[in-house]
């Protein structure tokens, strides 16, 4: 069966990783949309792991993320590298902000369960 789900909605990123959103062992989540949201009067880095639940999210050369970009001042920006991706079993993505409690993320989709 699948349905139509709002994953994370205006959830705010922390300068530590922290998941945004996982699929468990009797489901798979495809994502169809994805934006962050920087609310602060500068810009703002982030980052956004796709891994295993039990990976821990690296940064710099050699580094497992799957995106980071800088979002402008006041700027909504859709993050189009993960519209389409898919979530199997034990996996997640998480992410992280260069500031705390400035950046909101909202993602959705839909969800296929066994």
């Amino acid at each position: 069966m699948a349905t139509l789900n709002s994953f994370v909605s205006e959830k705010q990123l922390t300068t530590i990783e922290a998941p945004m959103l996982s699929a468990n062992s009797t489901e798979k989540k495809f994502i169809g949309a994805a934006t962050v949201t920087n609310t602060y009067t500068s810009e703002v880095e982030v980052t956004f792991w796709r891994m295993l639940t039990a990976t821990t999210g690296t940064t710099g050369s050699g580094g497992n993320w799957a995106i980071q970009k800088t979002i402008p001042a006041k700027a909504t920006v859709r993050l189009d590298k993960l519209l389409g991706q898919v979530l199997g079993f034990s996996m997640k993505i998480s992410a992280l902000a260069s500031v705390t409690g400035v950046v909101n993320v909202d993602m959705s989709g839909t969800t296929e369960t066994t």
